[in-house]
Order: structure tokens, then sequence, then C-alpha cells
């Protein structure tokens, strides 16, 4: 396979991944926040004393920004590697290597990809494909 070819699979097995972490993060942020709420409304009924469901609230505000946090931190740079290396932008070097460390714990997809991923990015045709791409980048040598 050429090189465009595997910086292209490549960006689709990213974008499939930040997809499946995107739609995992909403689906358990909105579970949480909806827990947290369900349960602070039942203390407040139990007890009568309004101020219960101020856990709730507290727990699912807590949950809300944890998943937003998250979420920014996985799901942010597997998009960005995908869509720079599907439009062949400086940095998807970078950003690739940076997904492949992410998508790397969830087994086995997950690592198969990142293995690929680095293979591809530090062998010497992803390398030269990636230079052609960035001209402020050094040359490399000749061996």
């Amino acid at each position: 396979m050429t090189p465009p070819e595997h910086n292209k699979y490549l960006a689709l097995g990213f974008a499939a991944f930040a997809a499946i972490f995107g739609f995992t993060f909403l689906l358990l942020m909105l579970i949480s926040v909806g827990v947290f709420v369900a349960l602070g409304i039942s203390f407040a009924s139990e007890t009568g004393d309004a101020k219960q469901a101020g856990i709730g609230v507290l727990g699912g505000a807590f949950a809300l920004i944890f998943y937003l946090v998250l979420g920014a931190i996985v799901v942010q740079p597997t998009a960005l590697a995908s869509r720079k290396m599907w439009k062949v932008r400086r940095r998807a070097r970078t950003w690739g290597i940076i997904a492949a460390v992410l998508v790397a714990p969830v087994v086995p997809l997950g690592t198969m990809l990142a293995v690929y991923a680095l293979w591809f990015f530090f062998s010497a045709d992803g390398k030269r494909f990636y230079l052609i791409v960035d001209p402020a980048a050094p040359a490399l040598p000749n061996h």
C-alpha cells in the first residue's frame, strides 16, 4: 500500500474511535446526571427537606463537568487527528501519534489501530509522506 492509502485508513479509524468515544461519553454523562438528579429528588421526598435535592444537583453538576473534561481530553485529539490526516494538513503526524496513544488502551481494536498508526508514523515512508506536507520540517537523512 502507498502512504496516502495508509493515511486514509488511519484517518477513518481515528474518526470511528472519535465517534464511539463521543457517543459513549454523551451517554454516560446523561445517565450519570439523571441518576444524581433522581437521587436528589428521592432524598428530598423522603425527608421532606428541599435542601436534600441539592445533593443530586451538586452530584449531577460534578458528573457533567467530569464527562465534559474527560470527553475533551479523549475525543477532541482523536477527532482532530482524523480531520488533519484526512485533509493531509500540517501537524497531522503529531496529532496522529497522540490519538494512537489515546486509543491504545481500548483492547483489541484500539490497540491494533494504535500499533498500525505508530508503525506508519515512525516508518520511513510515513515520515517522508508528512515531510512533503510540512515543508518547514527538517529533511530526513537518506539511509
